[in-house]
């Protein structure tokens, strides 16, 4: 110890994060005392081999760890004090449990008319479920206020994300365990990236909604999300794809190509997609005659001529994952169709421009 750098209860408390007054308890409590106590001055001094501990004992007085159990970890193996802590955990989250479902009982009993809402489970991977949701919130970026947030709907072996800001929607249906009534519900935007992010952390997770809330627990049971649902009229906006009329023409784009395209076309603002006959080009403007930017591949038949925004056309491709876009042509009217051959289970919906 003689040969040892000794720090001072100052220095010691800011290199670990810990108030010199909170130190001094834990010395009184026998977690963790100093090195050194100078016997005329009663001043403390800490080692710098302290440091780690002390470190240590932050981030257990962060996460509210009782002090016996301090003192327990820090005496005791590495080994010793993670099976202590995880102890702890298990304790913390059956009390958080019966915490939650007291509560639950409470608001119950004071509100029964809220009781009585339907409520449908879903069993999803935490990490597809993540994934969805960033993918669809793409289309409510720009969305203003009364049709912002995303939508989300739970069926029979289905769970269903949708957003859109009126002039492009994204779509993804997910295959899942189900149970329960079918139920429809919408969450904030801010809501639903926070959701996905927690969500990213686990594997297999239990996502339960009702009308007024999202509840999302990991498979042991403990809470990994719970957010109320906006309260707003919820459109079926599923409708939207499932109704559209069939394709008078399918077009195929390389993504990565189509995505020099956008970056590359200016202030032109407007993208012709021109499709038929086994061939699709794209043109800058409102008109063919200008050369094609973009060849493309598409089903034999009658060509179909649609006029898009680029910006949407964009976000749109962006959503869709792999090596190429499809393009579903109906008329100069009815939405396009935005899709990827690699996942069949998003669709992205865009309204063409009018010449």
């Amino acid at each position: 110890m003689a040969d040892e750098r000794l720090l001072t209860i100052s220095t010691f408390a800011r290199t670990v994060g810990i108030p010199a007054s909170a130190l001094r308890h834990y010395a009184s409590q026998r977690v963790l005392e100093p090195a050194d106590v100078d016997p005329v001055s009663g001043y403390r001094y800490y080692s710098t081999s302290q440091i780690d501990s002390g470190v240590l004992l932050q981030r257990m007085r962060s996460a509210a760890v009782p002090l016996p159990v301090m003192r327990e970890v820090l005496a005791g193996t590495p080994r010793e004090g993670a099976l202590r802590l995880a102890e702890l955990a298990t304790h913390h989250g059956r009390t958080s449990r019966r915490r939650e479902d007291e509560l639950v009982a409470l608001r119950s009993h004071l509100d029964p008319a809220r009781a009585d809402h339907v409520s449908a489970q879903a069993t999803v991977l935490g990490t597809v479920l993540a994934s969805a949701f960033f993918q669809v919130l793409r289309a409510a970026a720009n969305a203003a206020t009364d049709i912002s947030g995303l939508v989300c709907s739970v069926g029979a072996q289905r769970v269903e994300l949708i957003s859109t800001d009126r002039y492009w929607l994204a779509h993804r249906r997910l295959g899942a365990n189900t149970s329960g009534d079918a139920v429809r519900a919408i969450i904030s935007t801010e809501d639903a990236a926070d959701v996905a992010a927690e969500c990213a952390r686990h594997g297999t997770i239990h996502f339960a909604l009702t009308e007024q809330e999202l509840t999302i627990r990991s498979t042991e049971g403990s809470l990994v999300a719970r957010i109320a649902t906006v309260e707003r009229t919820v459109p079926d906006l599923g409708l939207l794809v499932s109704t559209q009329p069939p394709a008078r023409v399918l077009a195929w784009f390389p993504r990565s190509e189509l995505r020099t395209v956008f970056d590359h076309t200016g202030q032109k603002e407007k993208l012709l997609v021109v499709s038929g006959e086994g061939t699709s080009t794209l043109h800058a403007g409102d008109s063919r005659s200008a050369p094609p930017i973009l060849h493309g591949s598409a089903t034999s038949g009658e060509k179909v001529e649609v006029l898009m925004g680029r910006r949407l056309l964009s976000a749109a491709v962006a959503t869709c994952p792999g090596d190429d876009v499809m393009l579903t042509l109906v008329d100069t009217t009815t939405p396009v169709r935005v899709s990827s051959p690699d996942q069949e289970n998003l669709t992205c919906l865009v309204m063409p421009m009018l010449p």
